[in-house]
């Protein structure tokens, strides 16, 4: 193939079905030499196995992280190994199988089910930690531009638990508001009187608070940083149940 493989599984990730397909029908001698090794016996594209086995190809390809350093074949066969014998399982069969992990040069590693299987999710667990480690880096590139540093968040965050949770909760709703956001990306400053007009808040607690609360609207806003998000502690309080209302009837 004359074109690089990450650059097809890019265009595959963001939904591009041509390239998948055309990647698919690349990998279709690996995918049937990976579903007939870890069968044991040579497989027909006819049998349910080889089924399985683009089922879990194309399961590989989604999950598959550009950025790891991991190759994309050695990934792709713990995914096809993982899911044939998951099918196993669950119809009951009781094989001796002998597997292997594939390195970029196809050479085999032999490993039992339980070692592919453990491999895999060491994997997955690595590529999740360079996925949020490449998040960081990029949020940490975003807050400078409001002139905030990543290190500082610790040092400027409320020490009173229902203070973090008001702001997260103001948050949240800021990130609701288009013209709030448009306002902050284009000034890189908070929009202080219409914000008051909202939450039930001091001036002075938005200022004090201010790098904080733009850390939290920059994550809520952003897609980009959705597994930042899943490791912030979201207490619970703070915000008065009506200020959801109050932003509403704002907007009107």
């Amino acid at each position: 193939m004359d074109r690089p493989i990450n650059e097809l599984l890019h265009q595959a990730q963001a939904g591009n079905n041509n390239e998948r397909d055309l990647l698919i029908d690349y990998y279709r001698p690996f995918i049937i030499r990976a579903v007939s090794h870890v069968c044991k016996r040579q497989v027909g594209w006819n049998q349910d196995e080889a089924s399985i086995g683009i089922i879990a190809f194309n399961e590989a390809i989604d999950r598959y992280l550009l950025a790891s350093e991991k190759s994309f074949d050695n990934f792709a066969y713990m995914v096809i190994h993982h899911r044939l014998i998951d099918e196993f399982r669950r119809q009951g069969k009781y094989m001796q199988l002998e597997s292997a992990i594939w390195d970029g040069r196809h050479a085999e590693l032999d490993q039992s089910p339980l070692e592919v299987a453990s491999s895999l999710e060491i994997f997955e667990r690595e590529q999740a930690a360079e996925a949020l480690a490449e998040e960081l880096r990029l949020y940490d590139v975003t807050l400078q531009q409001y002139g905030i540093d990543l290190e500082e968040l610790e040092e400027v965050s409320p020490k009173h638990r229902d203070t973090r949770a008001q702001l997260i909760r103001i948050a949240r709703i800021f990130s609701e508001h288009p013209q709030w956001l448009n306002t902050l990306r284009t000034t890189k400053r908070l929009p202080a009187k219409e914000m008051l007009a909202v939450f039930k808040v001091s001036s002075k607690t938005l200022e004090r608070n201010r790098k904080y609360l733009i850390a939290l609207i920059l994550i809520y806003a952003s897609e980009e940083f959705k597994r930042i998000k899943t490791t912030v502690s979201f207490a619970e309080g703070g915000v008065e149940e009506d200020a959801r209302n109050r932003h509403e009837n704002h907007k009107r």
